[in-house]
Parts: structure tokens; sequence; C-alpha cells
């Protein structure tokens, strides 16, 4: 303990006496000041004794009021500075009580348990809606958590790590119960000032099925969301270049400005889903890419071979602005 630790204590009591120091002395002065005494020259005007006593004893007690109204003034500071204290006492035992909850729920994350492991991320989701402040750290802490335990294998070569898709794997739930939970935590998670963005590229998401996800934002560049079913889910500016979409099921998702570029979108379903200003240049699509119904606009930008006519018979909905009525069509010919 160092001597200005040792010296706290004395320091705080030496301002607590000085003061009451102060306001004893203010009792004492203040009405005095206000009220001073009657001098001898006052007392003399007054010709008979018994009066001289009367305002003698009333200009005592217009002091005495003085005090009274003083005391009660100093009480009700004494009162407020207490109730500010103990105001200040519980935040810090809150603060300290998240903090306590924040490290076991961490601790759980890296149990060889699944079952522990489940309920760590589900306790982070709870420390997140009662502290704000603490919700970056949890998305970041969730994020390393799949990244770490859901890697999916990068290629220097250029070459797809799966040639073909395993429709018979099981499904995440099954498969990785906490990978799921973490990400179904994710794509619900509150809002968080100056949020930074969510990084789950070269994740293994095969088989994640989750309805309504808010994801937007996300970064999931070469991650595997083979089969996944997602609908109407948010990933609005989320970088998906070169993720594994085949098969997957995102009707109605809302991909506004997405990067798709080179995403494999064999067999993906994407009726409905908002793609205007996404951009699908060099993305591969084939025979049994569902896109009727989707909607596109002058910024979204296509792969070589899908013109206005191979839109068409798509059944792509072209819209004029970002969110505008049907327009014909007047996408990019790219």
């Amino acid at each position: 303990m160092t001597k200005t630790q040792k010296a706290g204590p004395w320091i705080m009591w030496a301002l607590l006496l000085f003061a009451v120091l102060v306001a004893f002395a203010a009792l004492i002065l203040i009405p005095v000041w206000l009220k001073p005494p009657l001098s001898k020259a006052d007392l003399s005007a007054v010709p008979a004794g018994e009066k001289r006593v009367a305002l003698q004893q009333a200009q005592g007690q217009l002091q005495n009021n003085i005090r009274t109204t003083l005391l009660q003034g100093l009480a009700g500071i004494v009162v407020v500075a207490g109730a500010v204290a103990t105001w200040r006492q519980v935040q810090i035992s809150r603060e300290g009580q998240i903090t306590d909850r924040l490290t076991r729920a961490v601790d759980q994350l890296g149990s060889t348990n699944t079952d522990i492991r489940i309920g760590g991320i589900y306790a982070l989701e709870r420390i997140a809606k009662n502290s704000p402040n603490d919700r970056t750290t949890i998305q970041f802490q969730l994020g390393a958590f799949v990244r770490n335990h859901a890697r999916w294998p990068d290629t220097e070569d250029g070459q797809h790590p799966a040639a073909t898709v395993d429709v018979h794997l099981p499904l995440m739930q099954v498969r990785a119960p906490d990978i799921w939970a973490a990400m179904a935590v994710l794509s619900r998670r509150l809002p968080i000032k100056d949020e930074q963005p969510l990084y789950l590229s070269r994740v293994d998401l095969r088989g994640f099925r989750l309805d309504d996800a808010r994801l937007p934002g996300v970064q999931m560049r070469h991650t595997n969301l083979a089969c996944a079913r997602l609908p109407e889910a948010q990933l609005d500016r989320s970088d998906l270049t070169k993720a594994d979409l085949r098969l997957a099921h995102l009707e109605g998702a809302q991909l506004t400005g997405a990067k798709l570029s080179s995403a494999c979108l064999q067999g993906a379903r994407l009726g409905h889903a908002d793609l205007c200003g996404a951009d699908l240049s060099d993305a591969i699509l084939d025979d049994k890419t569902v896109l009727t119904g989707a909607r596109a606009n002058d910024a979204t930008i296509w792969p070589d071979g899908v013109d206005a006519e191979r839109r068409r018979e798509l059944g792509i909905i072209e819209v004029a602005g970002e969110f505008g009525e049907p327009a014909g069509v007047q996408g990019s010919q790219r």
C-alpha cells in the first residue's frame, strides 16, 4: 500500500471535520450577522424596562429562527448527500456484480462441456441486455468464439474446399448447438453506440437455421452457409464475397448493398429478396437458383450472362431507385 493510499482515510476525516467546523461557525455567526443584538443606544431609547427585555427576547428569537432554518437546510443537504452516496455505492456494487458475471460467463465459454458453454453464451446475452456498456465486448467475445470453434478451411489455390454440398449433414442445432446458440444471440443483439463490424469470415455455418436473423453489415467472406435457412434475414451491407450459399434459403432476405461477388449461389433460393445495390459480380448461378420476385435496381451488379432478358426469365423485378416501384428492366447489363 502506497503512502497516498494510507493517507486517504485521514484526508477524508480531515475534510469531514473541517465541514463540521464550518457548519458550526455558520450556525453561530450567520444569525448574529443577519439579526445583530440590540446595542445599548438602541435599548436606552426604550423607557420601560419590561419592553427592553421583550425586545431582547424577540431579537434572540429571530436569531433562533434563522438557526432553525439553517439546521433544516443542512439536514436536507446531508440527506441528499447520503442519497447520492448510497446511489453511487449501489452503482459500484452493480458494476462489480456485472464484472463477476461477465468473468464467469467467459470462463464457461472455455469449458469442454457443451452444455456449460451454451449456458455461458446465454449468460452473456443476459448481461448485454442489462449493461449497454458491455455490449461491444460481448459481441466481440461471441464473434471470436464462433470463429475459433467453427473454422472453415481456406485454400490458397482458389479452389472451393468442398466440391459438393453434404445434404445429409445434421443441422447446426444438432451438430454444433453451442455455435448455433452464439449465432442466435448475435443475430438478435441490441443496438450498440458506435457499433463495430461483426467479423464471421471463414466460418462453418452449414445448416444454420434461424428466422428473421438481424445481421446487417456482417463480414462473412469465404463463410460456408450451404443449406442454411435464413428467411427474412436482415443482411443489408453484409460482405458475403466468395461465400458458399449453395442450396441456401434466403427468401425475402434484405440484401440491400450486400457484396455477393464470386459467391456460390447454385440452388440458392432468393425469391422476393431485396437485391437493390447488391454486387453479384462473378457470382455463380445455375438453373436451380431461384430469384423469382427478387427486387433489383440500376445499382445492382449482375454476373456476366445475366442480362435484361435473362433477368426477365428469372422473374426479377426491376425498380427505380432503392425502394421504388417496378419500372421495367433498367438494371445494369453486366
